[in-house]
């Protein structure tokens, strides 16, 4: 979701919450906004044709004593059922980017790694982690800002994309292939790349590529305490 559509849901929950109180009104809930109940309706309900901008929010969040920037994080418990892509069987949580994938024209990736925040996405694999792709080398397929999600735990077959590690220290995401001998052939969607052929003991680690995901899915951090 975009930081407009992330407020309108957190609001709007915050709204549904007071309603289900003894003789709560729209009206109540809005004056504890600091708004007046035009206001309100200009930025939620059937009738809305208002976002809500960084000045609105703030004010909201003061109002209503709630910590600075509450209203643009996505709370577990906030989240349609139709903005999670499902990578897998649901599972609690979301998966944790622990770094960057730099695109070479070759199609290897240099790591970096450190914690970048979260995706908005379920995975059955509890060790499941994200990495932003920077670099244009599996375009059309993979675009520099996108981000891939990786399950080291879910088996891998011919025809995956796959992230791979080779024991000389090379990162790779690639097709997965074998030869006729039994070695993998590694492919890559863009056709200006050629097919690496490596022996299996030339691989330490080929880990089942499970999703791409627009910026829109990326959280700098997550309220769990909500």
């Amino acid at each position: 979701m975009e930081n407009k559509e992330i407020r309108k849901v957190n609001l709007s929950k915050l709204l549904n919450k007071h309603l289900q109180q003894t003789d709560a009104t729209k009206a109540g809930f809005a004056e504890q906004c600091g708004l007046n109940p035009a206001q309100l309706s200009q930025v939620l309900g059937n009738e809305a044709f208002r976002n809500i901008g960084d000045r609105l929010a703030r004010r909201i969040e003061s109002s209503l004593k709630l910590p600075t920037g509450w209203l643009d994080s996505i709370h577990p418990d906030n989240i349609p059922e139709d903005e999670v892509e499902i990578a897998g069987a649901p599972a609690k949580g979301f998966v944790q980017v622990v770094g960057e994938a730099l695109l070479g024209t070759d199609g290897s990736v240099d790591m970096m790694e450190f914690h970048a925040g979260w995706l908005c996405i379920c995975s059955k694999d509890q060790e499941a982690f994200g990495l932003k792709v920077k670099g244009d080398s599996m375009w059309p397929r993979i675009q520099s800002g996108e981000f891939v999600v990786i399950e080291p735990n879910t088996p891998v077959q011919v025809g995956d994309e796959v992230f791979v590690r080779t024991r000389d220290g090379r990162n790779m995401i690639k097709i997965l292939n074998k030869t006729r001998d039994g070695s993998y052939l590694f492919t890559s969607v863009n056709s200006q790349h050629h097919p690496i052929t490596l022996a299996p003991d030339e691989v330490e680690k080929i880990q089942y590529v499970a999703a791409i995901l627009k910026h829109t899915r990326f959280l700098e951090h997550l309220d769990k305490a909500s």
